[in-house]
């Protein structure tokens, strides 16, 4: 009797394990959308572009250091300083409050996500600063279609986080591949790929 239990079991986890193969599973419904790729253009998400800014930030600090190091790029420099200030030059027209490229990035706190609820077949998630939604079904266990995809329609600042979620919008539904690594995947529609970790 233990014996045709046990075989039972064993019959019913491998024709569920068959199951899960045929209509495709995530392994983790979480993620987090690190660039898209449209056309063969990279865009970089919300999160990806901060870091960015910081790394970019933390290469002109080395910069600067290695620079105040050498005495005679000093010397220059206070030379120049002593030029300017004997010298009547227009005043900068630029609002000193007006951030550069580089501090708007660095204020950016939004994160792209991406949510697969298996249950409901939806998908949803942030895409700069947005709300966004679809739904999907799985045509086999490599490819799924995403269709109905929305958006809710703020405006996003820096115009980066705009433009990447506008992309991700337009191009968001039809049938993509679904290529699977251990802590990563790429969903592929042939005009947009999509990086998650």
């Amino acid at each position: 009797m233990k014996f045709v239990l046990l075989a039972l079991g064993v019959i019913f986890l491998s024709g569920c394990s068959i199951w899960n193969i045929l209509e495709g599973k995530i392994s983790r419904t979480d993620w987090e959308i690190q660039k898209i790729v449209v056309d063969g253009k990279e865009y970089l998400s919300p999160q990806m572009l901060k870091a960015q800014a910081i790394q970019d930030l933390e290469t002109k600090e080395e910069k600067v250091t290695e620079e105040d190091k050498d005495q005679s790029a000093s010397n220059e420099d206070l030379s120049k300083d002593r030029i300017s200030e004997n010298t009547a030059l227009p005043k900068s027209s630029e609002d000193p409050k007006k951030q550069t490229p580089d501090e708007e990035f660095l204020n950016i706190k939004e994160v792209a996500t991406m949510v697969f609820d298996q249950s409901q077949h939806r998908i949803y998630g942030i895409a700069g600063c947005n709300n966004y939604f679809a739904s999907y079904t799985w045509k086999d266990s490599q490819h799924l279609e995403i269709a109905n995809s929305g958006m809710t329609r703020k405006l996003c600042h820096p115009d980066e986080l705009m433009s990447f979620e506008l992309r991700l919008m337009r191009n968001f539904n039809g049938l993509f591949n679904v290529k699977r690594e251990k802590s990563s995947m790429v969903l592929d529609n042939g005009k947009m790929q999509i990086y998650l970790q």
